[in-house]
């Protein structure tokens, strides 16, 4: 019974789909070797950029299927050898194993096989199931390790790994890891879902302390030979600088940008204070003028209260007359 429907999938190349996300490891224009494409659902991609591409794919109906691509085919099984001389005399510039390596017998034998196909800085992108998933320890903790038609407990699956079992075999096999990428799936998004809701708030929370890649459901690693280590160090050391004076000129435009916004706040301020200034300088006259106004009209207060005054006494005098000229007419006199 033939696998393929399991693994024929769409997905958007330029999105963040895991395996959009894997095809970005490859070169632009590199030739490439795909391990266990299944119908292709990758190597479409790869053609549609103009990857020449040669797959080793054990299916006869998967094999069919990638034929119209225009495809190199090897049909063969991995776990044998009849694939390597098939090959034999060819180089690539990168090989894909993708969610591969765990269906083997003997992964070992296959990546030290591996790095005689490369070319000289060629590089291997691995895809990898990782078995140290919450989920999957929700579901043991609950006493269950159910295989299933696809996921981390594919029936299918004969080896399982963690980032540092990967990490051991790819050395042991003659291979150093380049980068790592994680392909983080919520655990209530996940297969195992039922069993981590189950799971109590306390061993939540103590299977997640101090735990980063709780969520990480796959592994990617980019490899290359134990050979090529130094030079891929020297590539990573001048891709390190070119980013680094990206960043500088980066920061460089942005320091222009800024110090030409802060001379403009400067002459801004500048003409704020000269303005202030200059209202300061109103403000004291006008507060001058308020001041000599309110002594002048102190002093016409002043001049006002003494007229009153005068004049009443002017009124009590006259007053005064008058009843002294009435009382004089009334005596005769």
């Amino acid at each position: 019974m033939s696998d393929t429907g399991r693994y024929n999938y769409a997905f958007d190349p330029e999105g963040d789909a895991w395996a959009a996300r894997l095809l970005r490891r490859v070169p632009r224009g590199a030739s490439v070797l795909e391990l266990g494409p299944g119908p292709g659902a990758m190597t479409q991609i790869l053609r549609a950029r103009a990857h020449a591409v040669t797959v080793v794919e054990n299916d006869a109906s998967a094999v069919r299927m990638l034929q119209p691509l225009g495809v190199q085919t090897v049909q063969s099984d991995l776990d044998g050898m009849a694939w390597l001389d098939a090959l034999h005399g060819e180089r690539f510039d990168a090989i894909l194993a993708c969610d591969v390596l765990e269906h083997l017998h003997s992964p070992d034998q296959v990546l030290k096989a591996l790095s005689g196909l490369l070319q000289p800085m060629g590089s291997l992108v691995i895809s990898l199931p990782n078995i140290a998933y919450a989920g999957v320890l929700a579901s043991m903790r609950a006493g269950v390790f159910d295989y299933a038609d696809k996921g981390l407990l594919d029936r299918t699956h004969l080896r399982f790994f963690t980032r540092r079992s990967i990490e051991q075999l790819l050395m042991d096999c003659g291979w150093v890891p380049l980068a790592w990428e994680a392909n983080r799936v919520p655990v209530a998004q996940s297969e195992f879902a039922w069993y981590w809701d189950a799971m109590d708030d306390a061993w939540r929370q103590h299977l997640l302390t101090g735990w980063a890649d709780f969520d990480v459901y796959q592994w990617m690693v980019v490899a290359a030979p134990a050979r090529d280590s130094r030079d891929w160090e020297t590539v990573q050391v001048r891709a390190d600088v070119s980013q680094l004076r990206a960043q500088l000129q980066a920061l460089q435009v942005t320091h222009a940008a800024e110090h030409a916004s802060l001379l403009e706040h400067q002459k801004a301020f500048a003409e704020a204070k000269q303005l202030i200034a200059q209202f300061e300088l109103k403000q004291d006259s006008l507060n001058q003028q308020v001041r000599q106004l309110e002594a002048d009209n102190a002093a016409l207060g002043q001049s006002c209260q003494n007229a009153q005054e005068a004049l009443a006494r002017e009124r009590a005098a006259l007053a005064s007359r008058s009843w002294l000229v009435r009382l004089a007419g009334r005596l005769g006199l």
